[in-house]
């Protein structure tokens, strides 16, 4: 071989890899960016729900309205989320600046936990509109699941029973 065709050879291999390499950085890319960012996979939401359903022994219809309340929640749960992201983003970017305004900085805090308080508006919402779904029955049901599921997922907040004290006995008096 003479060099000329060890530097073809050579040049051939290394488009060839650098083929390969922006195929497989675009295939991880399009992978990453195509998976929506949900907060259960499918599956487990329809575990979930079924879960529900079979504990609470709902009905078609409340089973169709709590979906609906739940993907309506999601979805305005996730434009404010990404609000507060993107603004505590901002206020990154300013509070790091050589020469930043603690008063604005300030104002964007309060933007932020305004939007945070807002997220529990939202969650206060839902809630009112799920025991607007659900029986009294249903809703005492839903309460001890909530329990339990807590519990299982927050061993060390469980109630603990209090600590039994034992009578005390008075002071003896020292003998003279």
């Amino acid at each position: 071989m003479d060099i000329f065709s060890k530097n073809k050879f050579l040049v051939r291999i290394i488009f060839i890899l650098l083929f390969l390499n922006i195929i497989s950085t675009g295939y991880l890319w399009f992978q990453k960016r195509e998976k929506p960012d949900d907060r259960q996979p499918k599956k487990e939401r329809e575990n979930s729900m079924r879960a529900l359903k079979d504990k609470l022994n709902l009905t078609r219809e409340q089973e169709m309205a709590i979906v609906s309340l739940r993907q309506d929640f999601v979805q305005r749960e996730e434009s404010v989320t990404k609000m507060i992201k993107s603004q505590r983003d901002s206020m990154n970017v300013v509070m790091f600046h050589s020469d930043s305004d603690t008063s604005m900085l300030k104002r964007m805090a309060k933007r932020v936990a305004d939007n945070e308080y807002q997220l529990e508006f939202l969650r206060i919402d839902q809630a009112q509109k799920f025991k607007s779904i659900c029986t009294p029955e249903q809703l005492r049901e839903f309460q001890n699941l909530v329990i339990n599921i807590r519990d299982i997922f927050q061993p060390q907040n469980q109630p603990q029973d209090p600590p039994q004290t034992q009578p005390q006995n008075p002071p003896r008096k020292k003998k003279d």
